[in-house]
């Protein structure tokens, strides 16, 4: 069957090892981000054979195949089972679509930003996350892996820069009016309250239909203890039959349906390093002290402004992004090979696709 795993497999390279410190830290350096040899476009004496012709770029057969290899090895690397089947269909049906997008994109970059003042930038951000001291050592590992300094400006800026393009020309575009924010506040009241919490220790005696008597009269004992002075940590230690005793009988914070019903009846009602009575549940006594009591509270607009300015700004980010997408889809020359149609599944002038091959 076609997939991109055959694509992936098809692209698979042998890296060349570095040599030295230098040639080893790069290459730790690289290999998260994807930028090691296999994933630089190869330098062939002949020509090679054209996967895509997007306006004036195109994608070539090796670029196709190393973004497939790259994109599997993360996908067996994260998923298994229905869900690995379910990313590598994904996979294959738009990740042809995505590198074009890609390319689309970085064209767009070549009017709106200065791409050398953005390579510049982009090289030394990766110098100091790599902690790579100077452009000396920078290119000693790059030579080692088999790579250029312009290589890693590229896909550095493959990798940054179609988002910052997106940024520019859709997120920074979205406004969110004081209105906006009022009504998103009072539409999710319920997921700014936070309900009211207990803490309590407890002593639990088991019993059934025959001793609950005699145990009932065990458990009130123990709260005639706990009000005469003894420590109920040592009451705890001494006389609890529950599991809870191993941490000092501590429960909670807990809300109240989290607990059973008798016993939350009472732990919402009783104050601060009070005790309550015996609280029979049917099958066992409880005797608790409440260690904390904490009402329910609701979070001011203010307190979560700015969580609900982003849930807004993504809730407007989605359908501008998709717009402005299929415009640069349809304003482009975009031509895909016969041989490669069969990867053009889902695209943003056709995201249904997507979710019918996904149901």
């Amino acid at each position: 069957m076609n997939t991109v795993a055959d694509a992936a497999r098809a692209g698979r390279r042998v890296v060349p090892r570095g040599r030295g410190r230098n040639a080893s830290r790069l290459a730790a350096a690289l290999l998260p981000l994807g930028l090691l040899a296999s994933s630089v476009p190869a330098r062939a004496a002949v020509v090679e054979e054209i996967v895509a012709k997007v306006n004036n770029k195109i994608v070539s057969k090796s670029e196709f195949e190393q973004r497939g290899s790259y994109i599997l090895a993360q996908i067996y690397q994260e998923y298994s089972g229905a869900e690995l089947d379910r990313q590598l269909k994904e996979a294959q049906d738009t990740m042809l679509a995505n590198m074009v997008t890609e390319l689309l994109l970085l064209e767009q970059a070549e009017s709106l930003l200065d791409l050398g003042k953005v390579r510049k930038n982009l090289v030394d951000d990766f110098k100091k996350q790599q902690n790579i001291p100077n452009d000396e050592e920078l290119e000693k590992g790059l030579k080692a892996q088999g790579m250029t300094r312009a290589d890693l400006e590229e896909q550095l800026v493959r990798m940054a820069v179609p988002q910052e393009v997106i940024n520019y020309e859709v997120k920074r575009k979205i406004s969110v009016s004081d209105k906006e924010i009022e009504t998103y506040y009072d539409t999710h009241l319920k997921d700014w309250m936070t309900p009211a919490r207990v803490t309590f220790r407890e002593i639990v005696l088991f019993h059934d239909d025959v001793n609950a008597e005699e145990v009932r009269t065990r458990a009130q004992g123990i709260v005639r203890e706990v009000k005469a002075g003894t420590d109920f940590g040592e009451l705890v230690d001494r006389s609890s039959e529950a599991g809870t005793k191993e941490s000092g009988g501590l429960i909670g914070p807990v809300a109240f349906g989290d607990i059973q019903p008798q016993i939350a009846g009472v732990a919402f009602n009783l104050e601060e390093g009070q005790t309550s009575d015996p609280i029979d549940t049917g099958k066992s006594f409880h005797i608790i002290r409440i260690e904390a009591n904490t009402p329910e509270f609701t979070k001011t607009i203010l307190e979560v402004h700015d969580a609900i300015y982003e849930a807004i700004r993504q809730e407007k980010f989605k359908p501008r992004y998709d717009r402005y997408l299929k415009g640069l889809w349809r304003n482009s020359v975009i031509e895909i090979m016969p041989k490669y149609q069969r990867y053009m599944i889902a695209s943003p002038l056709n995201p249904a696709a997507a979710s019918a091959a996904g149901g």
